[in-house]
């Protein structure tokens, strides 16, 4: 292969695939695709074609219909309610006495997220706060080092600030572009896993799996005189129900499980009441009514007044931590931690979601204005979660849920927002939407997430390792941003003790690195390769390596 045949062939197959995947405004007039500006670099610049009379979020030209978006983005706001009750009933431990005032925040920041990532970045990508630093928050930075709640919130803020910053600079996009191929396609089979994991457990999921001292996890029994076997039965058959229905490729399949699910645990409780209800909650309680927390999920009432007094605001009063030389230490590792591990986390639900949905280039990126746009997106929503009372808003791979529905524009994020408004007022009918009905949904999730593992070269070692570390370390560590730094980790220690066996080959050293840093720049579908040194259009690492030799 010479080096001018190399050029020639891509920058013809980049030719062909621009034209037809990016249409004519992402092309030059030589057929080129157009690289990036200074101002989509720097990430200040937007995409906001979308925002049009004629044809409203693109719905049409990306193959949607309004009524496709408006019903994922309703069965994405069933999968996700559950944190309404979750991440009040979490926060409330460290903000006593305003639990139905966190229930308003909650809903209220998700709210506002959604909508601000449907309108800026036109992605189905849906946020609240998150699961998570929620217990961060709470058991950590509160009740573990001590901070008053409104020093922690003013945390949230300044890590929100420093998210906006990341994003107007372009920072925070290089940063997800410079992830090596594998790791990114690794990282939606990671949170498929991870979302598995959490439909298995028994806080808001199935309850299949229950602790053991010797092998850690176990299944939980099923027999018919064990109490919690009725509300695993059910799970299941949810699962089942909306497998087939899948399988069927009928339209709202996630939300005909939902209802299916909670209509059957609603009547049922209504019908027998709390005292012989055979789905009680928590798992565990076997039956009795006098187990801490024992409820059934049956709806309290419809309507609900909201309110944020005290809560609202409150963060003003915290800012002082940040100086005080008793407590300006922990205030400042909590706003460190807040950062990367919202920078991971939303980072990977990013790549891992827009994977499925089919938003990626061939390298695994998402277009640079939108994706700026949707950084920003995410950042603002936490700026305005900190400022309302909650911990930091960030984007949730229930969106998967939306997505698995057809979503494909940010119409169904803005549905869902809407959602999450109107539930201030019923927040008594969301609330009561069991895990037995959401967990079956988030375990076939997972298994639709898992499919990203196919863009993996597992034939080449140097990035399928990396990379199967990076998948099963998110659900082993319930982090899904500890499980990004093991695979970076893991591929950048071995790029390094691999240096002197390239040199004893004739290859540059760092030749994945280069072309990681080179593929970094370039925003479209395929790459134009500007140099014989470039990786060869769709090729693998291993490719590129090989052209170098050569």
């Amino acid at each position: 292969k010479t080096q001018s045949d190399f050029s020639l062939r891509s920058w013809s197959l980049s030719k062909q695939l621009a034209m037809s995947k990016l249409g004519e405004e992402n092309v030059s007039q030589d057929g080129a695709p157009k690289p990036p500006t200074v101002l989509e670099l720097l990430g200040i610049a937007g995409d906001f074609s979308h925002l049009t009379r004629s044809d409203p979020f693109h719905v049409r030209k990306l193959g949607s219909t309004y009524r496709t978006e408006i019903r994922a983005g309703i069965t994405t706001f069933l999968a996700m309610a559950y944190i309404l009750p979750v991440n009040s009933g979490m926060l409330s431990i460290a903000i006593p006495g305003l639990k139905e005032e966190l229930v308003c925040a909650t809903a209220l920041s998700a709210c506002v997220g959604c909508v601000l990532m449907g309108v800026l970045s036109n992605y189905p990508f849906m946020l609240a706060p998150g699961m998570g630093t929620n217990a961060f928050f709470t058991f950590s930075i509160v009740l573990g080092r001590g901070l008053p709640w409104q020093a922690a919130l003013a945390a949230v803020f300044v890590a929100a600030c420093i998210f906006i910053l990341l994003s107007v600079t372009g920072l925070r996009t290089l940063m997800v572009r410079l992830f090596p191929a594998g790791i990114k396609d690794s990282i939606g089979a990671g949170v498929g896993l991870f979302l598995a994991f959490i439909a298995f457990q028994s806080a808001e999921g199935m309850g299949i799996s229950v602790g053991n001292p010797a092998t850690l996890v176990a299944l939980n029994p099923l027999g018919a005189d064990e109490y919690d076997a009725a509300k695993i039965w059910l799970s299941l058959a949810v699962l089942m129900v909306t497998a087939a229905l899948f399988a069927m490729k009928m339209p709202g399949a996630p939300l005909i499980g939902i209802i299916f699910g909670t209509a059957v645990c609603w009547i049922e409780g209504a019908a027998r009441g709390e005292a012989g209800s055979v789905f009680g909650y928590p798992f565990g309680s076997n039956g009795d009514r006098s187990v801490f927390g024992f409820h059934i999920y049956v709806p309290q009432g419809v309507v609900a007044a909201p309110s944020i007094a005290g809560l609202a605001g409150a963060l003003w009063e915290g800012f002082g931590a940040a100086t005080d030389p008793a407590t300006a230490g922990d205030f400042w590792a909590a706003v460190a931690t807040f950062c990367y591990t919202d920078l991971l986390d939303s980072s990977g639900t990013f790549l891992a979601v827009a994977k499925v949905a089919g938003l990626t280039d061939s390298r695994g990126n998402l277009p640079l204005a939108r994706q700026n746009m949707a950084f920003l997106a995410d950042a603002l929503a936490s700026l305005c979660g900190g400022m309302l009372g909650v911990s930091t808003v960030t984007t949730y791979v229930e969106s998967s849920a939306g997505v698995a529905d057809g979503a494909k524009t940010g119409l169904a994020a803005i549905v869902t927002g809407i959602c999450f408004a109107l539930a201030i007022f019923f927040a008594p009918l969301v609330s009561a939407i069991p895990p037995l009905a959401s967990g079956p949904i988030l375990c076939l999730l997972g298994g639709l997430m898992f499919g990203s593992v196919r863009g993996i070269d597992w034939d080449d070692l140097e990035e399928s390792l990396p990379a199967f570390l990076a998948m099963v370390t998110m659900p082993f560590t319930f982090s899904i941003g500890y499980g990004i730094i093991a695979g970076l980790f893991a591929w950048v220690i071995i790029q390094l003790m691999l240096v002197p066996h390239r040199l004893i080959q004739g290859v540059h050293p760092f030749v994945r690195f280069r072309a990681l840093w080179d593929g970094a720049w370039i925003d479209g579908q395929v790459p134009v390769c500007a140099d014989a040194d470039a990786k060869p259009v769709g090729a693998s690492a291993a490719d590129a390596e090989q052209h170098l030799a050569v």
